[in-house]
């Protein structure tokens, strides 16, 4: 790799420690998801014994109210979390990839944060997104357009998948239980939260995996790169 080439590419910047922390948020915000699962299901039960002739003490009644707010903020924070250090890491991702030489990307860095937060847009274009920068990771693409070969992953898509699975079913949950008239009304309604915290958890697992297998193969392309990187005391990378 010439110095003009290098002149023209950002520097390929080692994100061993940030894809761990990253990881580690999504393993995280799978427990907790868990949680808030675990807790969905204890509130389908409680309504099927309230159906059942049973009643619950005012203590009981206001450690589930309780239990249901903590989770809700849990949810929300780890959601903050999540964007927080996934979406820095990906723009830090795409930039890497051109800097491995890949060429002829579709989308340019900016749309790592852009493609999550343009209204109906933000439905398909970060798994474009997430899925070229999947591909143009690939060690085995190693000319600049090998990567436009490289075949779609189905962990990309079934993370994303899930993602918006929980995003759809969470919002219907509260829709149903906002307008719930009855006891049935507020068990469908856990019953949509339920399976929309378990995408979460699943969508948040994949996630990790997603992290790991991108963060994996750019260390290895990166490997086979020449000439090899190694920072300088300025913490900016300079060939070794």
């Amino acid at each position: 790799m010439s110095s003009d080439r290098l002149s023209l590419t950002p520097p390929y910047v080692p994100t061993r420690t940030l894809s761990q922390v990253v990881a580690a948020v999504f393993v995280l915000g799978a427990v907790v998801s868990w949680i808030a699962a675990g807790y969905d299901l204890g509130e389908i039960r409680v309504v099927s014994s309230i159906q059942s002739g049973e009643s619950l003490e005012p203590a009981e009644r206001l450690a589930h109210a309780k239990a249901g707010t903590i989770l809700g903020w849990a949810q929300s924070l780890m959601a903050v979390f999540l964007a927080a250090a996934f979406l820095p890491w990906l723009y830090r991702m795409r930039a890497n990839v051109r800097s491995l030489g890949a060429a002829g990307m579709r989308f340019r860095r900016g749309w790592t944060v852009l493609a999550f937060l343009i209204p109906g847009l933000n439905c398909w274009r970060p798994y474009q997104v997430v899925n070229e920068i999947w591909r143009a990771s690939d060690p085995d693409a190693r000319a600049p357009l090998d990567w436009q070969s490289v075949p779609s992953f189905r962990l990309v898509l079934a993370w994303w998948c899930a993602l918006l699975a929980w995003l759809l079913l969470e919002a219907l949950s509260g829709l149903t239980l906002q307008f719930a008239s009855d006891l049935r009304s507020i068990q469908i309604a856990y019953g949509v939260s339920l399976v929309a915290d378990a995408c979460a958890a699943v969508s948040a697992s994949l996630g990790y995996f997603l992290v790991n297998g991108i963060q994996s193969a750019q260390e290895a392309k990166a490997a086979l790169s020449e000439p090899s990187y190694a920072p300088d005391f300025r913490g900016a990378n300079v060939p070794a």
